[in-house]
């Protein structure tokens, strides 16, 4: 046995502490001790102890150093105590962690920028998980849950079991097979139907109630909702023919089959599929495509040069305008319009149509447009740009990089038009206006806006891909908006000729492949300024009985119910208390509705532990009390 304490004297205090430790070995080992050892090692336990009650630190100090020394003869563990002593440890201290992060609270860091601006890369984050009830560690299992906990608009950590997530396995310390947690915001409950417009939600509750009110909280105003991460979404390929074509086509929004495509003889046909809520809910299936939950009101866009423009044999419009920049709007994904081609991975397959708009802007539009900029982390390295925590630069030796050639090398990210640097542990800091990223030209905007998401040139409008970078836009009360910010007025002359050429385009087109004009459709209310409610449950999404929505306040960039459905109740395991790190203007309570803090699960939980401890206590007093009986 290894003597506890080094010093030349002991305190009382420390003496005491060899005592205690040594007559509980003792106790352990005497059985195997001789009479002669038993005696000298009792012998030597009653004068320390007669010492230390005596309050004599010097006798105390050396009677001491004599029972450690004679505890290193008689009482020294051999290696299979050693072994079998330091097992029980890690077991209980491993079932203690588990229980802890499980059922009580987990430490957090973030890995990606699925929940950015609120949540970024690297923060870490105290999670409670009591929020809604208590979680049986290992499982989707709750006690004590209590729906009514859950907040709209509040952020929450859920788990993947049992959910269409990709590389969703992991192991809890090396050891438990489990599955990674996320962490979103969450949008709707269960019953709840949401409509998509203007970047906002509308919605009504399971009881008819409106509930826009929760989905529009004030103090989130600069987070954007939109209702698809693509428009085709995602897609699930029937047997390719002896032609090497794909016929029948079905897309999923939400992981719910919603349209099929089929290809009769030369002609693609499609239907829209019952989306079904409930076993009793089965409401009919909308007409087109681009009614679903609001698509209508949303376009994918990009900025072209004229040449860009003219390349593109649907965007004629270009050909007389005397601008040298537009702004591409894909948007309206239609059936009717659908055709036979080759997607981006060279596939021949039944496509959506979609109508294209293109609007003139100036440099004061891309100005604006500067001033607004928001992209993800990336990271500058020998003039190339490369996404942050993505392996796209790995990639055909970094190929489809673009070129920021004036940018020194380091980590850099865009939001609301300010640039920052990121530093050590994802510290963020606002750079100079002299810095390269933060000098406004033409090409650096269309480059940020354009690549500015994925920096990836396939993404590009030079490129011979059909890819759309994540930048969408939309109209709210008549302006038009671009990552979050009015960026075209309705006043504005660009507006005006831009709403004109939609009408004459639409009138120009035919029947089989009509133009639908992208224009502002208004909010689903009544004239009297209340919510639709009939409109919003005839094109709205309505959340599955024990289900919830969660939706990345990125939505540009995060795999949210967009993509891998709605959370199953079972699945919530808490929410975030407090961002820890890094200190800063966003260090506290994240942004979101406060959870209340005294909630029935947190009061047991809280209890369980205290009952604990307070058992831990008593016995500790009662094992080390003196004078203590041998």
């Amino acid at each position: 046995m290894r003597r506890l304490f080094s010093k030349k004297h002991y305190s009382l205090k420390k003496s005491t502490a060899v005592l205690i430790h040594t007559f509980h070995l003792y106790k352990k080992k005497k059985v195997k001790l001789s009479a002669r050892e038993k005696g000298l090692i009792e012998s030597s336990i009653k004068t320390l102890q007669d010492d230390i009650m005596n309050n004599d630190k010097e006798k105390a100090y050396a009677s001491a150093k004599n029972l450690e020394d004679l505890s290193l003869v008689y009482l020294k563990k051999n290696s299979l105590e050693k072994t079998k002593d330091t097992a029980i440890t890690l077991v209980l201290a491993l079932c203690a962690a588990v229980v802890i992060r499980q059922s009580w609270f987990e430490l957090y860091e973030i890995p990606t920028g699925s929940m950015r601006p609120t949540l970024k890369e690297q923060d870490r984050l105290y999670v409670s998980k009591t929020t809604f009830g208590i979680n049986i560690p290992l499982t989707t299992n709750h006690l004590l849950f209590n729906p009514k906990l859950v907040e709209r608009n509040g952020i929450f950590v859920f788990t993947g079991q049992n959910m269409d997530i990709r590389d969703v396995d992991t192991k809890y310390f090396f050891i438990f097979p489990g599955k990674k947690q996320y962490i979103k915001r969450l949008m709707a409950k269960p019953g709840d139907t949401v409509y998509f417009y203007g970047g906002q939600m509308y919605g009504i509750d399971q009881d008819n109630q409106d509930i826009s009110s929760s989905l529009q909280n004030e103090n989130l105003s600069k987070i954007e909702h939109i209702p698809f991460i693509y428009p085709e979404g995602k897609l699930l390929l029937g047997n390719k023919t002896a032609f090497d074509v794909y016929p029948n086509v079905t897309i999923y929004q939400m992981n719910e089959p919603v349209a099929r495509m089929q290809l009769q003889g030369k002609k693609v046909t499609g239907e829209m599929l019952r989306v079904c809520p409930t076993a009793t809910r089965c409401p009919p299936p909308v007409n087109e495509y681009y009614e679903l939950w609001g698509f209508k009101n949303f376009a994918m866009s990009r900025i072209l040069t004229k040449d860009e423009a003219k390349s593109l044999s649907e965007l004629t419009d270009a050909s007389t305008s005397q601008s040298n920049y537009y702004l591409e709007l894909q948007h309206h994904p239609s059936l009717q319009s659908a055709k036979l081609s080759r997607d981006e991975r060279g596939r021949l397959r039944p496509m959506l149509g979609h109508s294209v708009s293109i609007m003139s802007i100036n440099e004061e539009h891309l100005k604006e447009i500067f001033n607004n900029l928001y992209t993800a982390r990336f990271i500058v390295k020998n003039g190339f740009a490369h996404r942050y925590g993505s392996i796209t630069h790995q990639l055909n030796n970094g190929a489809f990089l673009p070129r920021l050639v004036d940018v020194p090398d380091g980590t850099y990210e865009f939001y609301y038009g300010k640039a920052y640097e990121v530093k050590w542990q994802g510290i963020t800091k606002e750079l100079p206006p002299s810095h390269p990223l933060c000098k406004f030209s033409i090409d650096k905007v269309i480059t940020l806006y354009n690549l500015g998401i994925e920096f990836d040139t396939r993404f590009s409008p030079s490129m011979k891909f059909s890819l759309n970078p994540s930048r969408y836009a939309y109209f709210r009360n008549g302006d038009l908006y671009l990552m979050g910010a009015a960026i075209i007025k309705k006043e504005s002359q660009e507006m005006q000729s831009f709403l004109a050429n939609e009408k004459s385009k639409q009138q120009a087109h035919n029947l089989q492949y009509p133009y639908i004009p992208f224009e502002d459709s208004g909010a689903p209310l009544l004239p009297d300024g209340s919510l639709d409610k009939e409109f919003v449950k005839k094109y709205g999404l309505t959340i599955p009985l024990e289900s919830y929505l969660a939706l990345g306040d990125n939505h540009a960039m995060s795999a949210d119910s967009r993509d891998f459905g709605f959370v199953p109740e079972s699945n919530l395991r808490g929410a975030p208390d407090v961002i820890f790190w890094p200190v800063g203007p966003r260090w506290g309570r994240p942004d979101q509705p406060p959870y209340p803090f005294f909630n029935l699960p947190r009061t047991v939980v809280w209890g369980c532990l205290s009952l604990i401890g307070g058992i831990y206590y008593l016995r500790s007093r009662r094992r080390n009390k003196l004078p203590i009986e041998l």
